[in-house]
């Protein structure tokens, strides 16, 4: 997706929908400022993140978003064009709003995603691998693969997501750890780095398909917007599982399953694609499917959404 060409040179004072543009684009880059509200209107809480933004990419540090510095926005801004482009009304029938749902989380698999096999995507590219970086290192962290497209997921979700374009090496070494003989292994990721990534990528393809739910519903399991149906009921395509309770496992079912079969899903966090166990705290969006008999023994549920709700 290339930058539109139309895109003017913003200052202090300027008004529009670019000035939205470079508000949401600004909120998925790294800064210790607070987050800007969209609201169009270049003021001087603007002023001061572009400033920040130009010192950090080493341009001229002079508030205005002229051709240079839109050239350095430019991976942020597609990822915002990206997301529009995502959103659709939501005045349709509960099936399409499901398929809609299922629509957007097969896009960010094919656009984000391992594949189908768990293929190593090169250093760089859009495609998501959070336990590593790439590139020279940057005091103690490197460039986190696919931090891009993980920022912006995290600013879909309303989850923050601050940290997902960098990794330190200590949280690099950290994944590389087995969670069965080293137990802090899940509390570290969980407190120092982009914790919860399964359950965010649910709440982005509900939000990206237009509707009004949080990462903080989703994690509550709200009764507001969803019913709560057990792990060997049926289940259909849109509704959220929950593998473990303890793991708190998230994953977005694609195809209507009866009790007794497997359910098929897109999850975010499961690390490569080719394991054939849940191993939580990982990295990949990827497509895999469920047990039933595993999802009873480990009191899974489905989330199953109240749309009139959201």
């Amino acid at each position: 997706m290339a930058l539109p060409k139309s895109l003017p040179t913003l200052r202090i004072g300027s008004m529009g929908d670019s000035v939205g543009l470079l508000q949401q684009a600004l909120n998925l880059a790294p800064s210790s400022q607070p987050r800007l509200d969209s609201d169009s209107q270049f003021g001087s809480k603007t002023h001061n993140r572009v400033m920040e933004f130009q010192g950090q990419r080493q341009v001229a540090r002079d508030g205005v978003v002229g051709p240079v510095t839109w050239g350095q926005l430019e991976p942020f801004v597609k990822s915002v064009l990206q997301m529009i482009d995502q959103v659709v009304p939501v005045n349709q029938d509960d099936e399409a709003k499901r398929q809609r749902i299922v629509d957007i989380a097969q896009l960010a698999f094919e656009t984000w995603g391992w594949g189908e096999f768990g293929q190593v995507t090169p250093d760089g590219s859009q495609r998501i691998a959070a336990a590593r970086g790439f590139g020279p290192s940057f005091g103690l962290s490197r460039a986190r693969q696919g931090g891009i497209a993980l920022a912006s997921i995290y600013a879909m979700a309303s989850a923050g997501g601050s940290n997902c374009l960098s990794i330190t090496k200590e949280l690099e070494d950290v994944y590389q750890l087995d969670g069965a003989t080293n137990p802090q292994r899940r509390f570290l990721i969980n407190q120092k780095d982009i914790g919860s990534w399964c359950g965010i990528f649910t709440t982005y393809c509900y939000r990206a398909a237009g509707f009004k739910v949080t990462w903080d519903d989703v994690k509550n399991q709200r009764k507001k917007y969803f019913d709560h149906i057990a792990g060997n009921a049926a289940v259909r395509k849109g509704d959220i599982g929950v593998y473990d309770k303890n793991l708190n496992h998230h994953f977005l079912v694609i195809q209507d399953s009866a009790p007794g079969e497997h359910v098929y899903s897109i999850d975010g966090n499961v690390g490569n694609p080719a394991e054939k166990d849940v191993h939580p705290w990982n990295s990949v969006i990827a497509r895999r499917f469920y047990l039933r008999t595993t999802l009873t023994a480990k009191s899974g549920k489905f989330l199953r959404p109240k749309f009139a709700a959201m």
